[in-house]
């Protein structure tokens, strides 16, 4: 009797393993929705055992995948999870879940939950299913095709991807502990800063750019925080710090090789602007910064894969489609997707993950509205100016673009009445990146 287990983590993957070989029951460990699909074509396991939620997936889409398919939706599946709400269980049940166990699980329940779901008493091995049999079930056309295999195995590849994307520097994060404390002062940054002079050159350079305007050169991270203030600091030792991250040619985004960090910066700084106009507190202000710096952070994962798909990507883009549904059809993800996963991983605020994960869709946004909204009106504001992106500027917003404004309590027709102010904006922020 074989049994599939697929659970990202490892240490789990290992405990279900052991509990299952120890009941006689051949236990076979999977580590991607790619491998399990193709197990699947391969062999009909007696049993699965499954983790619900998968980063980057929908929830219970392995279930989903299984009980839609009619040759493999008898296989009786065991939902594993640390997340054992009501409404989880409820759910699972409705999708055609056996069985659930709450993470951590001791090995009684693991083994009732077996049994139940497989409706027996004792758990001696049955009998394989013959060679020919197998090989006639894995021909069968289902929904686990090879379109589909295609596609998970791509979101493993962009999975993988994201995992190469190197944390953020510990600098920042002292900075971030630093803006967080109220006992913190100027001494305590520059303490902290100077530990990497590059850094620390970098920013000095920029706080004394035309950008912020200051009325006396700084020569001192001390004097810089002084005249800044902490949350400035903040977005100035994060822009510093992730240049080199994000100076990369992605073509498929209409971006050269520093196109993005470009793009990046002018949003970041009309979120800035947009904040300000719609009177969000200095904290919030520079929340939209930060967050309209690393919005598109996303395109760095999904632009080798964009790229294979360029020709589609080009296709749908002039015609009109959002880029986040382009990416979702073809690559399984879109942007904002990935930078939601990578800002969890570096374990960034709350705030912050939610503004780059819904800059797309403001109104979905609960936790951080108002920040969502100016880096959302920020982002579209900058695509209608042309600013580095290979397209003329555009004459015409669209209707939703005013209803956000109007949510922000900003006059809609902001943007053509700033617009002398917008592209000064853009040309400090250029200069300010040639300092970098």
């Amino acid at each position: 009797m074989l049994a599939f287990i697929f659970d990202p983590h490892p240490e789990s993957a290992e405990e279900i393993s052991k509990v299952i070989t120890s009941i006689g029951i051949e236990a076979r460990k999977l580590k991607s929705l790619a491998e399990l699909t193709m197990a699947l074509l391969k062999e009909t396991p007696r049993l699965i055992i499954c983790e619900a939620v998968i980063d980057g997936y929908d929830d219970f889409i392995i279930l989903e995948h299984i009980k839609s398919d009619p040759r493999l939706k008898k296989i009786p599946v065991i939902i594993a999870t640390d997340q054992a709400t009501r409404e989880i269980i409820i759910r699972a049940r409705k999708l055609g879940a056996n069985g659930f166990i709450n993470k951590p699980f001791d090995k009684p329940s693991l083994i009732k939950q077996v049994k139940q779901a497989l409706n027996i008493h004792d758990l001696n091995p049955t009998r394989k299913t013959p060679p020919a049999t197998a090989a006639r079930t894995a021909g069968s056309k289902n929904k686990l095709g090879l379109k589909v295999i295609d596609a998970e195995r791509r979101k493993s590849q962009i999975m993988q991807k994201i995992e190469e994307i190197p944390s953020l520097p510990a600098i920042v994060y002292k900075v971030m502990e630093l803006v967080n404390s109220e006992k913190s002062n100027a001494a305590d940054f520059e303490k902290v800063v100077v530990q990497d002079q590059a850094l620390a050159a970098r920013m000095l350079r920029m706080a004394n750019s035309a950008f912020y305007s200051l009325s006396r050169k700084v020569s001192t991270i001390n004097d810089a925080v002084v005249y800044l203030g902490h949350n400035t600091i903040r977005s100035l030792v994060l822009g510093a710090s992730t240049s080199a991250l994000f100076k990369r040619a992605l073509p498929a985004y209409g971006y050269q090789r520093e196109g993005l960090w470009l793009h990046a910066n002018i949003v970041a700084s009309l979120s800035r602007k947009v904040a300000a106009a719609a009177h969000l507190t200095s904290e919030e202000i520079e929340n939209c910064y930060v967050a309209g710096l690393l919005h598109d952070i996303g395109k760095l994962v999904l632009g080798p894969f964009a790229q294979k798909e360029a020709d589609s990507f080009s296709a749908m883009l002039a015609a009109g489609r959002e880029i986040t549904e382009i990416e979702q059809e073809l690559l399984g993800f879109s942007h904002a997707d990935i930078g939601r996963i990578l800002l969890d991983r570096w374990k960034l605020p709350r705030n912050l993950v939610e503004t780059v994960e819904l800059h797309h869709q403001p109104e979905n946004s609960t936790f951080a509205p108002r920040e969502t909204l100016a880096v959302s009106l920020a982002d579209t504001i900058s695509n209608q100016f042309g600013f580095a992106l290979e397209r003329e500027k555009s004459e015409t917003y669209p209707e939703i673009f005013a209803r956000r404004m109007q949510r922000l309590g900003i006059d809609p027709q902001w943007p053509v009445q700033e617009e002398e102010n917008i592209n000064k904006l853009s040309e400090d922020v250029v200069a300010m990146l040639n300092l970098v």
